[in-house]
């Protein structure tokens, strides 16, 4: 009896230990926050579902990605959900701050990854507004504090340390 006990709880420990893992991996929210030197921003558009996307390609700036992805639900087909913005600079700024038509010089770009409707984005196919500046800590990190507003209403603050990917 006493040994039935022990194989019950241990089995009753190793399922709570495996269906507590599984539910963390599936919710695991992630934010990046990189730079990449001699690099270059092309920015794309796709006129079908009203969306813009950089394109990090070899050149002479420091472009900056942010990103974040949620992986949604492993039994729901397309709930996933990422983002980023992507920007760049001169390679040789130690320092900057761009603002409102500032904004074109260095191309933001707010990007959604997602199983959803862009239709909005259409109407408000504007440029970006608000401010982007940043301070260079090392070669290895960058302080970046982004208020910016995509699309009209897509507003992302962001206010965090960079670092070469």
């Amino acid at each position: 009896m006493k040994s039935r006990t022990i194989i019950l709880t241990l089995m009753t420990i190793c399922l709570s230990l495996f269906i507590s893992c599984n539910e963390n991996e599936e919710n695991l929210e992630t934010y990046s926050y990189v730079f990449m030197n001699d690099s270059k921003l092309e920015v794309k558009s796709n006129d079908d579902l009203y969306i813009k996307y950089g394109i990090i390609e070899k050149g002479e700036n420091v472009v900056f990605e942010y990103e974040f992805v949620e992986p949604g639900d492993v039994e729901i087909a397309d709930s996933g959900y990422s983002e980023t913005i992507r920007f760049e600079i001169d390679t040789n700024l130690n320092e900057f701050s761009y603002s409102n038509e500032e904004l074109e010089i260095i191309k933001p770009v707010f990007t959604k990854y997602c199983f959803c409707s862009f239709e909005n984005n259409a109407v408000k196919n504007v440029n970006p507004t608000g401010k982007i500046s940043g301070k260079k800590l090392s070669n290895n990190q960058w302080e970046i504090d982004l208020d910016i507003t995509f699309y009209g209403d897509e507003n992302k603050k962001i206010k965090e340390i960079f670092k070469l990917k």
